[in-house]
C-alpha cells in the first residue's frame, strides 16, 4: 500500500478524481449484476442497495488499509458543538426543503403507514447518503487536506473543490430522473453551496456522521413526503427556492471553514 500512499499523497487531485470513478463504476457494476441475478428493474431499491453496500465498502477497505479511517472523520463521531450546528442546521433545511418542493413547511407523517414505500426509501437514503459522505466528505476532502494543509487557505481550497467535484456528479439527474437541464444546472449550484456547509462541520469536528446526518435527514424527509404528495411546478422555481434557502448555511459553512478553529490531525 506504500506506493498507493505515495501515489496519492503526490497526485491528490488525480487520486481523488480515479477513486471516485472506481467507486461509481463498482456501484454500476453491482448494481446491474444484483438486477440480472435477482431478476428486478435496474434502480430496484434491493439492486441500489447492493451496488452502494459495494461502493462503501470499497472506500472503507481502501481508508482502512491506508490507515485513514480516524484522519478521514469515519472511526468517530465528532463534537457536540458540531452536532448541535448540524441539528439545528438540518431543521431549517428539511422545513425549507419541504417549502420548496411541497408549498408547506409541515411534514405529512402519515405517509409512515405505507410501511413499504417508507422503509425502501430509508433504506435507499442511508445507502446512498452513506456512500456518498465516506468518499467525498471522508476520503476526497481528507486526500486534499492532507495535500494542501489544515490552515484556512488550505481548508477552503480542499472544501471548493470537493463541493464542486460532488455537485457535478448531479449532472446525471438529467439522465436517471429526467430533470430538465435548466432544473439541473440549478441542482448542481445548489447542491455545491449545501456540500460547503456539510464539509465545513466535518472539518470542524473530525467527523462525517454529523453531515451524514443533515444529507440523511433532509433528503429522506424530502423524499418521504413525495409519497403523498406532488412537487410543485415548474420545476425550475423549486430548484431556485432551494437554492437560496441553501445560501446561509453554505455561508456559515465559508465561516467556519476559514475562521473556527479546527482540530488538528497527524496528516500522515
Amino acid at each position: 500500500m506504500s506506493s498507493i500512499k505515495s501515489f496519492i499523497t503526490n497526485r491528490p487531485i488525480l487520486s481523488a478524481i480515479l477513486i471516485t470513478i472506481s467507486w461509481f463504476v463498482v456501484i454500476m457494476l453491482f448494481t446491474g449484476m444484483a438486477t440480472s441475478l435477482l431478476k428486478k428493474d435496474f434502480g430496484d431499491s434491493t439492486t441500489t442497495l447492493t451496488g452502494h453496500l459495494a461502493g462503501i465498502i470499497l472506500i472503507l477497505t481502501l481508508l482502512w488499509r491506508l490507515g485513514w479511517l480516524k484522519g478521514a472523520g469515519i472511526s468517530q463521531l465528532g463534537t457536540y458543538q458540531v452536532w448541535l450546528i448540524s441539528i439545528g442546521g438540518t431543521l431549517y433545511f428539511a422545513l425549507t426543503s419541504l417549502y420548496s418542493f411541497y408549498g408547506t413547511f409541515r411534514f405529512d407523517v402519515s405517509t409512515l403507514t405505507n410501511f413499504s414505500s417508507t422503509g425502501n426509501i430509508i433504506i435507499a437514503n442511508v445507502s446512498n447518503c452513506m456512500g456518498e459522505e465516506i468518499l467525498f466528505r471522508g476520503a476526497f476532502l481528507y486526500i486534499l487536506i492532507r495535500y494542501w494543509g489544515n490552515s484556512g487557505k488550505g481548508r477552503i481550497k480542499s472544501v471548493l473543490l470537493t463541493s464542486g467535484f460532488f455537485a457535478i456528479f448531479h449532472i446525471l439527474h438529467v439522465v436517471f430522473y429526467g430533470h430538465s437541464l435548466t432544473s439541473t444546472l440549478l441542482l448542481v449550484l445548489e447542491v455545491f453551496i449545501i456540500s460547503i456547509w456539510w464539509a465545513s462541520m466535518v472539518l470542524k469536528g473530525g467527523s462525517i456522521w454529523p453531515a451524514f446526518f443533515a444529507h440523511f435527514v433532509v433528503n429522506t424527509v424530502v423524499a418521504l413526503q413525495g409519497i403523498n404528495h406532488p412537487i410543485n411546478q415548474p420545476e425550475f422555481q423549486v430548484y431556485i427556492k432551494l437554492l437560496l434557502f441553501s445560501l446561509p448555511l453554505g455561508i456559515i459553512g465559508i465561516w467556519m471553514t476559514i475562521k473556527l478553529p479546527v482540530k488538528q490531525e497527524n496528516l500522515t
